[in-house]
């Protein structure tokens, strides 16, 4: 049936948070085998004061996020606390189509998204759209670097809304396939996913023995500052990018 796809017996696997869902079905589709196994999970962190926080943020002209995850903690507070919506009349901003779809099933409008779905690429669009003077609160996750915060000349508040952890339940599964002799490719979706693969496989086992495939530019050059090459990087930075780009350079 897949006699001439390109992921032909290619074992892909998928180390970041689990929402693989649709890059391993598109795996599938091409002949390849995936494999959600995450390496990190994200956690809401619950404060006594996010009740105040949640009604002290309607002062913001701007909520940023920059990741489905973070989308998903504020998601959780809202309906903690039963706000819905409504109660913000602020822009939003996101980083990543997924990020986006994310804060609109919730029913938010996006009012700025990045040409490129990175955060360094972010401070450069976004005084584009906003007024020097406009407030931001940025709902960031516990490892998130301070790009944002430091590279724009708004206001810019932080709420660390999540935090990512490491899970080692993949970890044995994951090392024997990449000792069996089939061919793989490892995709990674952020530095944290990379920090934990490294820790737990990458720095015994080395990465010549698979393809190393990068969700975008910030992961790439993390893993490049481990002495990591990589083979493929999508032009947009989304998970099903990531395997159309490995099956133009398999193919």
């Amino acid at each position: 049936m897949f006699k001439n796809s390109p992921l032909q017996n290619e074992h892909i696997i998928f180390t970041g948070v689990n929402r693989s869902d649709e890059a391993a079905n598109l795996t599938a589709s091409l002949g390849g085998v995936p494999y959600v196994a995450p390496f990190i999970a994200t956690k809401e962190i619950v404060e006594p004061e996010d009740k105040d926080k949640l009604l002290n943020s309607k002062t913001y002209q701007w909520f940023i996020f920059t990741s489905q995850a973070s989308v998903a903690a504020f998601h959780q507070k809202m309906l903690t606390y039963h706000l819905d919506v409504e109660a913000f009349q602020v822009k939003m901003a996101a980083v990543g189509s997924k990020t986006a779809s994310a804060l609109e099933k919730i029913g938010f409008t996006i009012d700025f998204m990045p040409t490129t779905f990175s955060a360094d690429v972010f401070i450069k669009e976004f005084p584009q759209v906003a007024a020097p003077d406009d407030a931001c609160l940025y709902f960031r996750g516990n490892l998130a670097k301070n790009t944002i915060t430091e590279g724009l000349v708004n206001s810019v508040d932080e709420w660390t809304v999540y935090e990512t952890v490491m899970l080692e339940d993949n970890v044995e599964m994951v090392k024997e396939l990449l000792t069996s002799g089939k061919s793989c490719s490892v995709v990674f979706t952020s530095p944290s996913s990379v920090n934990a693969f490294h820790q737990t496989i990458g720095k015994d086992l080395g990465y010549n023995s698979f393809t190393v495939c990068a969700i975008g530019h910030i992961t790439k050059n993390h893993l490049k500052s481990l002495g990591v090459t990589v083979q493929v990087m999508p032009k947009t930075y989304t998970l099903t990018e990531v395997v159309n780009a490995l099956a133009q350079w398999k193919g």
